[in-house]
């Protein structure tokens, strides 16, 4: 019996089968046949044991007694518990099912920021001493600071960790044992709350799941597969913020021994291979013993001294890039707050007049086929019942079925073109006004920290050094700058002085 599933496993079941096995037992009597459990082929196995090893079962309320022989029964008995089993298990994912689909969460364990309402505690209300400490982890992520780092700052301030925090907002005992101290925040923690797209205020469901009513361990579904509610609760956090993270930790790389990565690392990209610029220290002598200090961005597949590298070298000072990058932030910022809608404008130029007639030809066409494939299954409908009543012959009504399940294919394949040229208009004018959130919640800098870069830029396209015709020492460089939300806003030749 030890290939039995984990699904049927049972402490006292299995005490009971070891003294079956050591022949310390004569006679199991029970309730019923459920009582020793509801799988088929499960208890069809045990009752074979009982067999192998002379034991006589009685169930009681089913008049089930192996010493009188085999009761073909016990089989239907069987089967029929094992059904009751699955139609409870259907009827509960279907009641679960329904929830989600009308936006409300089947369960009041609210994730940290959050607690049940008053008025509904499937309605999540914002826990705002929880809350705050929330958007702390988001803020301090986007400053440059790791999950490890993170977690540590928190223990040093003593915030409690989410199960002490909600066993004693609810007056409760904490829901499981606490392994380490109340305030010991783990690395596993804050990536909980970096993960959570419900800080934004949507709802998702049917993110975690299990496959049936046999195999209780759960798993984490596809994206695509998750139901997603706009507006169910209020958002903590905006989505560019979340988003921001989203697309930080993506490509996060580990600090460097002194920790100072540079505020553009890891943003920085190769424009001939795509590869990753990081910063590069180096000292040397120069004339009467002066130390010069070079600081610059490197492409990593561009290595000088290496013999695998794959690309010319791409090289670029770090202080007059970074002087750039904060000159054109500044620049944009103060475009933004002199004139919104003429930045918008100018952000969409790409929908010229005629753009803008063909997107709202596109949206026409796309309300008339929808209707039209609603209208063809009434029409479907009226022509099924037409056959059965005998009005229209079959021949005549499997033609005209072909038919328009044949327009209905092809409208359904309009509707899909139709919805991506529309959608990719509205998404253009929603990155802008995404852009313009982002630009509203900062003043003009004066110097460029790691959080402002990581809230604006998508990524700095560096190109490879040409001399500039001024001389030897002075070199030109293009570097593209593209946008968070809006894309690529800046094309520029910097000119780079050499040191002496």
């Amino acid at each position: 019996m030890g290939s039995r599933v984990q699904f049927f496993s049972r402490p006292g079941l299995d005490a009971m089968l070891e003294e079956v096995k050591a022949g310390r037992v004569a006679t199991v009597i029970i309730k019923d046949q459920s009582r020793i459990g509801r799988d088929v082929l499960e208890v069809g196995l045990l009752k074979r044991a009982f067999d192998e090893y002379d034991v006589r079962l009685i169930a009681a309320n089913d008049n089930l007694d192996t010493a009188q022989g085999f009761d073909i029964m016990s089989i239907f008995r069987d089967v029929f518990n094992e059904w009751f089993v699955a139609d409870t298990s259907k009827k509960i994912r279907a009641v679960s099912r329904a929830k989600e689909l009308s936006g409300k969460h089947h369960s009041t364990q609210a994730p940290y920021g959050y607690m049940p309402s008053a008025e509904d505690k499937l309605v999540w209300a914002i826990d705002e001493p929880a809350a705050e400490i929330v958007r702390d982890v988001f803020k301090m992520y986007i400053s440059g600071l790791g999950t490890t780092a993170i977690a540590k700052k928190l223990r040093a301030r003593g915030i409690k960790i989410p199960t002490i925090h909600k066993a004693e907002r609810d007056n409760k005992p904490p829901r499981k044992k606490i392994k380490y101290s109340e305030t010991h925040w783990t690395n596993g923690a804050v990536i909980s709350i970096l993960d959570n797209l419900e800080y934004t205020g949507v709802a998702v469901m049917q993110k975690i799941s299990k496959k049936s009513y046999k195999d209780h361990k759960a798993f984490k579904r596809p994206e695509e597969e998750w139901v997603i509610h706009e507006n169910a609760h209020e958002a903590i956090l905006s989505k560019e913020t979340f988003e921001t993270v989203k697309r930080l930790r993506q490509s996060r790389r580990k600090p460097s021994k002194t920790g100072d990565l540079g505020v553009l690392n890891g943003f920085m990209v190769c424009e001939d291979c795509g590869g990753k610029l990081h910063l590069k220290r180096q000292v040397k002598k120069g004339k009467d013993d002066v130390r010069l200090e070079y600081n610059y961005y490197e492409c990593k597949n561009a290595r000088q001294f290496s013999e695998f590298a794959s690309c010319e070298c791409h090289a670029i000072k770090r202080e007059p890039l970074e002087q750039l990058v904060l000159e054109d932030i500044q620049r944009i910022m103060k475009l933004v707050k002199k004139d919104e809608s003429g930045f918008v404008k100018m952000v969409t130029a790409t929908e010229d007049k005629e753009r803008k007639q063909s997107v709202k030809k596109a949206d026409s066409e796309l309300t008339k086929a929808k209707y039209r494939i609603t209208e063809l299954n009434r029409i479907i409908n009226r022509t099924y019942e037409d056959n059965v009543s005998g009005k229209l012959s079959d021949e005549r009504f499997a033609q005209m079925l072909s038919d328009f399940e044949t327009e209905q294919t092809e409208l359904r394949s309009l509707v899909a073109e139709l919805e991506e040229i529309v959608g990719e208009a509205n998404t253009q004018t929603e990155n802008a006004d995404r852009f313009l959130r982002v630009v509203r919640s900062y003043t003009e800098p004066t110097e460029l920290s790691g959080e402002i870069v990581r809230e604006f830029i998508e990524k700095i396209v560096v190109g490879k050094a040409e001399h500039s015709n001024r001389g030897y020492r002075f070199k030109k460089q293009r570097v593209r700058i593209v946008y968070s939300y809006i894309g690529e806003f800046t094309d520029k030749v910097m000119e780079i002085t050499r040191n002496r």
